[in-house]
């Protein structure tokens, strides 16, 4: 295996996660960012186009939950190995479970029993209490509080600063406004916001930014 580590994505979220690779003082002997738009390179970090050639690490950077999925099953047919990055300053407990993939940001709380699973995106600051269940290719904003047992379908977003109340269940594909606050369950594949927080429209598109 050769010893580099990509970080897939070199927008925002990708340099916030280049800065969590960085801290975390990995034992590689390189690091680029992977973007396909004609860009040479972001914080003295090169950046390169995406080529299943490739060898070694990488984790996706990436905010929109549809596309993080799709370069997942891009990169199954590529040489590099997804990798999770977990910043320093994050509390995970021993008994929570993190998959491949995933990004643990600064100050985020992962309590006892939470599972999270392959290609999740947690932001800063998150709060995820016991037991509580992130299914594949989910993105949980910066400052989102889930109660004990709340239980994130895939693909789905959590906006800054939601707010989800003990064992509800949100479906997958869903998009749950910023500042939200859910009382209830919401079902697959709709956008949802207010407080308390209701289903407004169908999320067809699966886009959420722009």
């Amino acid at each position: 295996m050769n010893n580099i580590w990509y970080i897939y994505g070199a927008g925002g979220y990708g340099i916030e996660t280049l800065d969590i690779l960085l801290e975390n003082k990995k034992n590689f002997k390189g690091c680029f960012l992977v973007d396909d738009k004609n860009v040479n390179s972001i914080n003295d970090t090169q950046v390169v186009s995406f080529d299943p050639e490739l060898e070694g690490f990488v984790t996706i950077a990436i905010g929109e939950p549809a596309t993080r999925m799709q370069i997942l099953e891009k990169l199954k047919s590529s040489k590099l190995k997804v990798r999770s990055l977990i910043s320093r300053h994050a509390f995970v407990s021993k008994f929570a479970k993190i998959g491949d993939g995933c990004i643990i940001a600064p100050m985020c709380s992962i309590q006892s029993t939470a599972l999270i699973n392959n290609n999740v995106a947690v932001n800063t600051a998150a709060i995820l209490g016991h037991d509580v269940v992130i299914e594949e290719s989910s993105v949980i904003s910066s400052q989102v509080n889930l109660g004990g047992g709340v239980n994130i379908g895939r693909e789905s977003y959590i906006g800054m600063g939601a707010l989800i109340r003990e064992g509800v269940k949100i479906g997958r594909n869903v998009i749950i406004g910023m500042g939200s606050v859910v009382h209830q369950d919401i079902p697959d594949g709709v956008i949802a916001m207010g407080n308390p927080a209701r289903p407004l429209k169908k999320n067809i598109d699966k886009k959420v930014f722009g």
